[in-house]
């Protein structure tokens, strides 16, 4: 809490995601009783809070969805236009904060501030007066209290993910309140999240399954609580905060109470198993499923339906009501994305054309599975000492060929497939081909050129076919559509990975809910699979695998960001020795040439336990003495 601003009530509400700015009370005439004298006030009121919520679509957020070992733009983009980037050089510090979510300013330039203490005061503030709108329906008072808890929920679990432990606000703080209720130490981690479950199941109780109106993703849903109150406790239960003595063991607050328990407790486990069987129970009742396109049944190849059937969830409906539990529905995001992601039109390069920014990462690529559905070390049909040749003839790297759908889904490629401007492109990757790095007119290499791609990998999963430029006009076609937030694929996995951490085991249930995720994208099941490679596997061979599971259906949703710190795998994916494509190279010997990422940029830096979460502010620190500092800064 820190410092918890006072409500101003003298002011417009800020934009809800869907909506335009909406006045909460007359300006001359700023009173409480004016916010909740009529229903379309006091919805508009409501709107302002969500106003809150922060823009997770493109590249400021850690992890949303740069930051991790996924994906990243452009690497002569700096900080201040991509500040995610803070995160992964290691620039960030508690007094220079690209990223505040504890006030309305703080962030150099470039940087995103969120206060979202002031926007749960605005929600609890809500929750004390909704009910004296004279007009009030009672279908509306039901869910617009479900909304709140909902929002409330939310915001602490946002900064719970960043921060670690937190200071918890479990009500209004009235005006002129004393400096016990303004500045209070931070809560204990399990503290947190039992408040944070609360809330959600609070707003479980009022909220309908969906929003009837598919405008309004961004609104709240007992689906979605449903779906953030497991990833709640799937957090709470991973090796971060179960029991992590070696990160925080001197985490303390003032009085010597240990913030994060220093006792492993694997129940946790099975309250997040619990809570996942209950969220799919209740989103398959509803009528959730995993996408898949009408238009693709008549296709008769599993695999070409599947790569078709993975890509088309993500771009095809304009508003996936049939796996999303929630979205974001910016309209500028998914537009800047497929800017960034596209392949460029034409040469000469300009600045006007798809800017090739977002670039896959090697890791992601090795991640994904091969056709047989297997990791590329396990799979006894892939040459390991030619995994990084290419064919002469086709001019494809080995790496590239006979992998699974949604690799083909979401990655491109040199000399492979992209469907943009209405059309089936080849990737053509060299440098001075329309899709590689710039030569100068003597045909050495531009290194001064921002857009152009460093690793040789392409984005094409926010791609649609109909995304065009127009070069003549200088203008683009975008396809519109929500950027997933949760969805129920999401569900199935969390399921799978609780239940093997709590029984050390695949259950038939987890195995059912994998193959689901697998048939939809034209894997073999998961059992068939193994047997190629002798077997299912167990121990810790199983936990990686059903961590593999879940990268490869979410990668590039911002869940890598997330997952690798909360299994404690970050500092070894992040310090690791990436590899890149010589995107220098003229031709195809030398460009198969492996290179070291780091050769293209300045060094990653992660350093354990600082940078698994964001530091605290300066600034709090020094106006709540209460507050303890975060490991490491």
């Amino acid at each position: 809490m820190n410092r918890i601003s006072t409500l101003v009530f003298g002011i417009a509400a800020l934009c809800c995601t869907s909506c335009a700015y909406l006045d909460v009370v007359p300006e001359d005439n700023a009173t409480l009783k004016d916010a909740f004298k009529s229903q379309d006030k006091a919805l508009s009121y409501l709107y302002s809070i969500y106003g809150h919520l922060p823009n997770n679509i493109q590249y400021w957020m850690p992890g949303q969805p740069c930051g991790g070992d996924d994906l990243a733009v452009a690497v002569k983009g700096t900080t201040r236009w991509f500040c995610y980037k803070s995160m992964v050089y290691g620039e960030e510090s508690s007094s220079t904060v690209y990223h505040n979510f504890m006030r309305h300013s703080g962030a150099p330039t470039g940087g995103v501030n969120y206060d979202y203490y002031s926007a749960i005061r605005y929600a609890y503030t809500f929750l004390n007066h909704i009910g004296e709108v004279p007009d009030i329906s009672a279908e509306n008072l039901r869910e617009w209290r479900g909304e709140a808890w909902y929002l409330i929920g939310y915001f602490h679990w946002a900064m719970l993910e960043y921060y670690g432990p937190i200071v918890i606000m479990d009500h209004e703080i009235p005006l002129g309140a004393d400096e016990r209720e303004l500045y209070k130490p931070r809560n204990t981690f399990d503290e947190c999240v039992d408040f944070i479950v609360e809330c959600f199941d609070k707003a479980i109780e009022l909220l309908p399954p969906r929003q009837e109106n598919a405008k309004w993703y961004g609104r709240a849903s007992a689906a979605a609580a449903h779906g953030f109150k497991v990833r709640t406790l799937l957090f709470a239960a991973s090796p971060l905060f179960n029991g992590n003595r070696e990160f925080y063991a001197d985490l303390t607050n003032p009085d010597g109470t240990h913030l994060v328990s220093q006792t492993y407790d694997p129940e946790k486990w099975k309250r997040a198993l619990d809570a996942a069987e209950e969220a799919i129970a209740y989103a398959e009742e509803h009528g959730y499923r995993l996408y898949e396109n009408p238009a693709n049944a008549s296709i008769a190849d599993t695999f070409e339906r599947g790569v078709r059937n993975f890509h088309d969830y993500f771009v095809e409906p304009e508003y996936n009501t049939d796996e999303y539990l929630c979205a974001y529905v910016h309209t500028e995001g998914p537009k800047k994305i497929q800017r960034l992601a596209g392949i460029r039109s034409t040469l000469p390069y300009s600045a006007d054309d798809f800017t090739t920014s977002y670039q896959v990462l090697f890791p992601a690529v090795e991640m994904y599975y091969t056709k047989n559905g297997l990791p590329l070390a396990d799979d006894p049909t892939v040459d390991q000492d030619a995994l990084y040749d290419y064919d002469p003839a086709t001019q494809v790297a080995n790496i590239n060929r006979d992998r699974e759908p949604r690799f083909y889904a979401c990655v491109g490629y040199n000399r492979g497939e992209f469907e943009i401007d209405n059309e089936i492109k080849q990737v053509q990757a060299y440098a001075g081909e329309v899709h590689g790095y710039i030569l100068k007119n003597d045909g050495t290499i531009n290194t001064s050129v921002e857009y152009v791609n460093s690793t040789g990998y392409f984005f094409k999963k926010p791609v649609h076919r109909t995304t065009a430029y127009d070069k003549t006009t200088k203008t683009f076609t975008y396809k519109r559509f929500v950027y997933p937030v949760i969805r129920l694929a999401e569900l199935y996995l969390s399921y799978a990975e609780a239940d093997f951490e709590y029984n050390g085991r695949l259950g038939e249930q987890s195995l059912a809910y994998l193959n689901r995720i697998r048939s939809r994208c034209g894997l073999p099941d998961f059992e068939k699979s193994w047997s190629l490679a002798g077997g299912m596997p167990t121990g810790e061979k199983l936990r990686q695998v059903v961590h593999m599971e879940r990268n490869n259906e979410l990668m590039f949703e911002g869940h890598r960001y997330r997952d690798m710190r909360r299994w404690k795998e970050a500092e070894r994916c992040m310090t690791s020795l990436w590899k890149a494509w010589n995107v220098w190279g003229k031709n195809a010997s030398e460009y198969y040439m492996l290179k070291d990422f780091s050769d293209f940029d300045r060094p990653r830096k992660f350093e354990t336990p600082r940078h698994y979460l964001l530091p605290y502010p300066i600034g709090e620190l020094q106006i709540n003495e209460n507050l303890v500092q975060n490991p490491g800064w």
